[in-house]
């Protein structure tokens, strides 16, 4: 008995000293946050006056949201928050669930970047309100979540920011981390504060990750165990169209004859498309009517890409010249949004980018569904979910070098039966991979139907 005493004694100790260490370092993170804020930002609005960037949606960044439109006062307020473009696909996933099973529900999509904004506008604008995130300053993060009222908060994958999350956990707003990922990289940098973490991920009444190395690696951060499950991706629940009338229209639109070999290399990142001039050129020798097709994953680099092209004395074309004039050179270069999946139907080989350089890879799903085995090279930390279960299929295939790439090409134009065979395997495993955002979404109905009976957030 006096043993047990003492046990308990201590352990209330202990946790009282942890719990002041994490407020501490919240304390800490807040000053930081208001001290940075400070000291970028004149020279931010000096840049974005000359530059004229980075203006639009400046009055949300710092929470001064309108109010919902009159009539959607009542619950449902779903506010979704996605980085960029990648966590957009993921959020269009979720809400095509989330408006079938809550048809009346107000929708919230909030975005980090410029290009997130700008696709989600494009992909989702006649559907959701499209807003920028705010700064995560205490202050702000009031302001916001005050202007905005949501009734639910969902965060896709891993943006995780303190003074937001702290401020709906205050005002009972129940909030979920959904497609949660968390590489090894940011694994190793969090665990360097997990009082800090641990509190953070109190914050979240649910969290759903993609694999179970995500759901240990919260687990081992802070997160409590009973509150994460394994749901997949739902960045693979993206319904494309894969029919073959939009594969001939994009080969027409490239003036392409029927056998006619094309490679599409997507998501392109850094000196990636530089390095594969060099497969295009390796290939070219024995496919001498190959057609390169470099979608780089930021649209606004396509001068500085344009321009290295012709330092190397390459001939190319813009796509959107391409649609009105007619294709005249062998490389094609992307300059618009929205036209990677149908160019990834139009492609005879595909290589993933951002995976030649050290960027995490891409999206290697939306190329398999189309029935098309994918090239990546060795930088696949953020989808090695995918990569997995590709290679798992030898539906994936993964090259170090731009001559590897050329070699596989090569390869796979010798033998075709079987470059077919694995094209159907990749189809029918990304087509496997489906229904993780309505086992996602149905978390959020869980928790929005428990705050209704009882008024507060469904945390066990």
């Amino acid at each position: 008995m006096f043993n047990n005493l003492i046990f308990f004694g201590m352990r209330k100790h202990i946790l009282e000293q942890d719990e002041g260490l994490a407020s501490l370092l919240y304390q800490a993170y807040k000053l930081i946050s208001y001290l940075a804020v400070a000291a970028v930002l004149p020279f931010f609005l000096i840049y974005s006056v000359i530059s004229g960037r980075h203006r639009h949606g400046l009055a949300e960044r710092f929470g001064f949201f309108a109010p919902p439109s009159a009539g959607h006062d009542n619950p449902p307020r779903i506010w979704l928050h996605a980085a960029s473009v990648g966590e957009v696909q993921v959020a269009r996933a979720l809400i095509k669930e989330l408006r079938q099973a809550l048809p009346d529900a107000t929708l919230i999509l909030s975005t980090m970047t410029e290009q997130g904004q700008r696709v989600a506008r494009r992909q989702l604008g006649n559907e959701v309100r499209c807003v920028y995130a705010p700064l995560d300053l205490p202050i702000v993060a009031r302001l916001a979540v005050k202007k905005l009222r949501p009734t639910a908060y969902i965060c896709l994958e891993t943006e995780l920011w303190p003074n937001l999350l702290a401020r709906l956990k205050n005002d009972n707003v129940p909030t979920v981390l959904l497609n949660g990922r968390l590489s090894e990289r940011s694994f190793n940098r969090y665990r360097l504060a997990p009082r800090f973490m641990a509190r953070l991920l109190d914050c979240f009444a649910r969290i759903a990750t993609i694999r179970p190395a995500d759901a240990e690696r919260y687990i081992a951060i802070g997160a409590p165990r009973r509150r994460v499950t394994i749901l997949g991706n739902a960045k693979y629940d993206l319904h494309i169209d894969t029919t073959p009338a939009t594969a001939a229209r994009y080969r027409d639109m490239l003036q392409l004859a029927v056998d006619q070999p094309l490679l599409v290399a997507g998501s392109t990142h850094g000196d990636e498309e530089t390095m594969l001039t060099e497969t295009f050129r390796r290939a070219k020798k024995t496919l001498p009517d190959l057609v390169m097709v470099v979608a780089p994953r930021h649209i606004e680099r396509i001068d500085e890409i344009e321009a290295a092209y012709r330092e190397l004395g390459l001939e190319m074309n813009r796509f959107s010249r391409c649609k009105t004039e007619g294709r005249t050179a062998d490389i094609v270069l992307i300059d618009g949004m929205g036209e990677l999946t149908g160019l990834y139907g139009a492609a005879s080989y595909i290589f993933c980018g951002g995976s030649l350089v050290d960027r995490g890879g891409h999206n290697l799903m939306e190329a398999a569904i189309w029935g098309k085995p994918v090239c990546y090279g060795p930088s696949m930390k953020d989808f090695l979910d995918a990569k997995e279960l590709l290679e798992a299929a030898q539906a994936g295939f993964m090259v170090n070098t731009p001559a590897e790439l050329a070699a596989a090409i090569i390869g796979f134009a010798e033998n075709p039966d079987q470059y077919a065979a694995a094209g159907q395997r990749a189809r029918q495993t990304a087509l496997a991979q489906q229904g993780s955002a309505r086992k996602q979404v149905q978390l959020v109905l869980e928790l929005l139907t428990h705050r209704n009976e009882n008024g507060q957030p469904a945390i066990a």
